[in-house]
């Protein structure tokens, strides 16, 4: 990509703060405190979540502007033989999907999210940041597939900032995981965006203690988005809208 990539109306840097695991608090306290700074955020829910359970608040998340991005059906993952997750049904061990399994699970989250919100176009995000299938010889990258399906992937978890200017592989886009982060590191993550002219993914799940075992505390994250709405040279957008600007800037074709 050209190092004379740019953002919109004289921004100096984009963010996108993603939240994962279709949380109740996502809809009743999330959505409203950011549609009262005039931000809009990528809820990535699983089907089988909280959107199951109270489907017309996560509609209206939808309708007041916010992405719903796919997050599979049942959050499936590589299980780690050496720190195995207690909490993964062996059914979901992202090490013995197919293709055509996680086709199939995708396309039925996808249709679930297009009933609620209409929309056709939408991100994925990577479950547990895995970005393949299969086991050994069988393992196999899941960018063909989510370029089929998908304007882009929040993929794996790289802790560092995307830089446009030195290109962004948008069906693998490396996010920032924001547990338990001050709200200074939380600042400090959003300077080096507009120092660098670049796009942090920042990754959330829960809101305060008991909402998830990943979490950053409601203070925090109430002070980052009100200090957030202030930086006018950042421009705060879901991951669909900022990946469809860099495809629009670099003349990259969409979801095939």
């Amino acid at each position: 990509m050209s190092s004379e990539f740019t953002w919109p109306d004289g921004t100096e840097a984009a963010v996108s703060l993603t939240y994962d695991d279709g949380l109740l608090i996502h809809h009743s306290l999330v959505g409203p405190l950011l549609q009262r700074y005039g931000m809009r955020a990528t809820f990535y829910p699983m089907i089988e979540s909280d959107l199951r359970l109270h489907p017309d608040d996560w509609r209206q998340l939808a309708m007041a502007g916010h992405e719903l991005g796919n997050h599979t059906v049942f959050h499936p993952c590589r299980q780690d033989a050496a720190q195995p997750y207690a909490w993964l049904d062996e059914r979901y061990d992202l090490r013995a999907y197919t293709p055509a399994q996680m086709r199939g699970e995708l396309e039925v989250a996808n249709l679930v999210l297009h009933l609620l919100d209409g929309q056709t176009d939408r991100s994925y995000g990577n479950t547990c940041c895995d970005t393949s299938i299969g086991e050994g010889a069988a393992e196999q990258t899941l960018e063909p597939l989510l370029k089929d399906m998908f304007i882009a992937a929040r993929g794996a978890l790289t802790d560092r900032i995307a830089d446009p200017s030195r290109g962004i592989d948008l069906f693998n886009i490396g996010c920032i995981d924001a547990a338990g982060w001050s709200l200074d590191q939380l600042e400090r993550a959003v300077g080096e965006a507009r120092a660098k002219r670049g796009w942090a993914v920042l990754m959330i799940h829960g809101i305060g203690r008991g909402t998830h075992d990943l979490y950053i505390e409601g203070d925090v994250h109430e002070g980052f988005v009100g200090w957030l709405a202030a930086e006018t040279k950042v421009w705060v957008a879901p991951v669909r809208d900022v990946a469809g600007y860099i495809k629009e800037r670099q003349g990259l074709p969409g979801p095939e």
